[in-house]
């Protein structure tokens, strides 16, 4: 009966050892160039994004697929065509478009949709 409780009390603390261990994940390291910006700004932040894989290649240019994120239509038409929820930034349409596993996020850098999720959440304004 000894050996008995003696094995269980092993058989206990081996279980609880075992379920003490933790899997140690390793971060990805920190680009210091691949930051947002404290203020992300509309002219300064967010239209070289869309000048560099949206609108040069004509795709959402004047004439291309909608919207048309040239500098004179980019701001009013992200609204218009209800791209960008202020109120919840995560669930903004241009946002997923550009996140990874968007259908955009191959025509953006690598860090793009960031920016564009930082410019949501300060309220989408036109500065």
């Amino acid at each position: 009966m000894k050996k008995f409780i003696l094995l269980i009390i092993a058989i206990i603390g081996i279980m609880a050892w075992q379920s003490c261990q933790y899997d140690w994940v390793e971060s990805e390291p920190v680009d210091p160039n691949d930051t947002v910006p404290v203020v992300t700004s509309f002219s300064a932040d967010i239209m070289p994004i869309f000048n560099t894989g949206c609108n040069i290649s004509g795709c959402h240019a004047p004439g291309g697929f909608s919207p048309d994120l040239t500098l004179a239509n980019a701001y009013d038409d992200l609204f218009a065509e209800n791209l960008i929820d202020t109120l919840v930034p995560a669930n903004s349409i241009l946002y997923k478009k550009v996140a990874p596993g968007g259908s955009m996020n191959s025509f953006s850098k690598k860090n793009d949709y960031k920016t564009i999720l930082s410019w949501i959440d300060q309220g989408a304004l036109n500065n």
